[in-house]
């Protein structure tokens, strides 16, 4: 009987072996698994965070965009106003208008004015 409970012994030793095994096995795998999603996550957070500075320099030159758009209309609503402004001029207002445009751009004068030039530049 002595040779049997040593036999025993030893089959459970091997099966304890055995069994010792996969559970190495599982918690190498299960250290491959936190290690496969942390890198996983990493690359989502980096893929994340390359995408949003794109977004964000979008953004902003959008911005400069709009910006630079809302000043041509704010210049244009003030010249819309001064064209409105020549539309609805009285009869006695508009040839006073047409007068000093007529001086002051096409250098035009009355008839028997004398007119003084500069020659010195200033």
């Amino acid at each position: 009987m002595k040779k049997e409970f040593g036999k025993k012994r030893k089959n459970e030793a091997q099966e304890k072996q055995v069994d010792a095994a996969p559970e190495r096995k599982g918690f190498l795998s299960s250290k491959l698994s936190i290690v496969l999603i942390a890198i996983i996550g990493l690359a989502f957070i980096v893929y994340a965070l390359i995408t949003l500075s794109g977004i964000n320099s979008q953004i902003r030159e959008r911005t400069e965009e709009l910006n630079e758009i809302k000043n041509e209309i704010t210049v244009q609503e003030i010249k819309n106003d001064s064209l409105s402004k020549t539309y609805n001029l009285t009869d006695s207002e508009r040839s006073a208008f047409m007068e000093r445009l007529a001086r002051d751009q096409l250098d035009y004068v009355k008839e028997g004015e004398r007119v003084f030039v500069n020659v010195a530049g200033e």
